[in-house]
């Protein structure tokens, strides 16, 4: 069976999308950030079929940790993420 990877739209406070960014992108083979709304906080998060146990560790670590004023997963894009 196919292994897939999760789509993830998140809000987060408009000064930590970097900080986000960042830390994905150090972890790159993790999962991938990109800004949908740099305004209003929205980001997707893609994270790999072999590290989505992995990537949903570190969403809990940054939104408990404090390292980021707010961090909420509000959906998941599924297959038609594309599509938008």
């Amino acid at each position: 069976m196919l292994k897939k990877g999760v789509n993830l739209i998140c809000k987060v406070s408009v000064k930590d999308i970097a900080f986000v960014n960042a830390i994905f992108e150090w972890y790159h083979e993790v999962g991938t950030v990109r800004t949908r709304d740099n305004k209003k906080g929205i980001i997707e998060i893609w994270l790999a079929p072999d590290f989505v146990d992995e990537g949903m560790k570190a969403i809990e670590y940054l939104k408990s940790g404090g390292f980021v004023e707010k961090f909420e997963v509000i959906s998941e894009a599924g297959d038609s993420w594309h599509k938008e």
